[in-house]
């Protein structure tokens, strides 16, 4: 008894860290959202050339994703800290860009870092759960959006203070830097690499919606500020509210499915689908901003419960012996969408509107809610 109590605590000590290290990645990807107007002014990148260097950190990030699976083996929690340090490097960059090759170059290297911070510290709480039976993916994925909340509301109200990105970001990175001094346990156990579990067509289907859910979060955490700043006139600090409520929607909303745990794995995607359509309408058509950061709240709510829901899921089509595969095949595929999102949106944006590019995320929503009979099939094929 007194071994466990022990464990249970080291654990959570552990856990402690593993959250202030999900909380400044957040931080990051909402004052970067925050200040994505002023960096789109300073480079005189047009909507859809910010899209393309926004596609290039999806195209650093998933190879990167794939080599820290790999080392994620190898090196355990020691991957943490050192991922950490790099991002907060590469965090510093972007606000230094003058031109769009020269922000398109740098997002190159926050891609890279992205996808290595992002395994590693996903690898690191599934390792958690599995050796010491705590649950505390929740807790640390709300932590993630609590960051991105701190992150946007307080670079709009810098931003309005006069701050510039160059120094508002390099603050960030240095944050994010630090970090690693509270992640420095590598204590716990390196396990052998796990079989690699087949790429069944539950997986594919799992990560497919995954995909979705992540193309509609990741197109309003990196647009929400310039949508609210550029069509709707407001000043930095409204605009900064955006990618915040938005990830206080989110957070409060994983917090909140503690109390919903035992319901289907369709019913909460049906229920986040479509609360996310809603929430897209508001945004798109809105005349005025409270609007459309109520819309950005609505679609927070519902998208709260995609990934812990989905990635549940995942863990029990792997089972005892495939799970850490089956959840690394769902997470790659899931972030190929997150990556994508804002890429996409500012290729629609671009082709028509910004109020285009948001109507499309409503699209992409109600397609996700439409995912939700497959679930239940692929439910069906795990005996529950």
């Amino acid at each position: 008894m007194v071994g466990a109590v022990k464990r249970r605590l080291g654990t959570l000590s552990r856990a402690r860290g593993l959250a202030a290290a999900f909380a400044v990645f957040g931080l990051f990807w909402g004052g970067w959202a925050a200040c994505l107007p002023a960096i789109q002014k300073q480079t005189g990148a047009s909507e859809a050339q910010l899209g393309l260097a926004l596609l290039c950190v999806a195209l650093a990030a998933l190879p990167a994703m794939l080599a820290a699976g790999r080392l994620a083996d190898v090196f355990g929690a020691r991957l943490v800290p050192i991922g950490l340090v790099l991002f907060g490097g590469a965090a510093t960059l972007p606000g230094l860009a003058r031109s769009f090759l020269q922000l398109a170059l740098l997002m190159l290297a926050v891609g890279i870092t992205t996808g290595l911070l992002d395994i590693a510290i996903n690898a690191h709480a599934s390792r958690l759960e599995a050796v010491h039976r705590v649950r505390v993916m929740d807790g640390l994925h709300a932590a993630f959006s609590l960051g991105v909340l701190v992150g946007g509301i307080g670079t709009g109200l810098v931003r309005r203070a006069g701050g510039h990105p160059s120094w508002i970001l390099g603050s960030i990175g240095v944050i994010v830097a630090l970090t690693a001094l509270a992640n420095r346990d590598s204590s716990l156990p390196v396990a052998a690499a796990p079989r690699r579990a087949p790429i069944a067509r539950p997986l594919l289907v799992v990560g497919f919606v995954l995909a979705l859910a992540f193309v509609v979060e990741s197109g309003l955490e990196g647009w929400s500020a310039l949508f609210l700043e550029r069509v709707l006139d407001s000043s930095p600090a409204v605009s900064g509210l955006g990618p915040g409520l938005f990830a206080g929607a989110m957070a409060t909303g994983r917090v909140l499915a503690q109390k919903v745990e035992r319901s289907s794995v369709p019913g909460r995607m049906l229920f986040a689908g479509l609360a996310a359509a809603l929430g897209l309408v508001l945004v798109a058509t809105a005349q005025h901003p409270v609007v459309a950061l109520a819309g950005l709240v609505v679609a927070g709510a519902g998208l709260a419960l995609s990934a812990p829901t989905l990635f549940g899921l995942a863990g029990r089509l792997g089972g005892e012996g495939g799970r850490g595969s089956a959840l690394s095949t769902v997470a790659i595929l899931g972030y190929l969408g997150f990556l994508a999102g804002p890429a996409l949106i500012g290729a629609v944006s671009g082709a028509s509107s910004l109020r285009g590019g948001f109507l499309f995320l409503c699209a992409v929503a109600v397609l996700l809610a439409a995912c939700a009979p497959a679930l239940r099939r692929t439910v069906g094929e795990t005996g529950g």
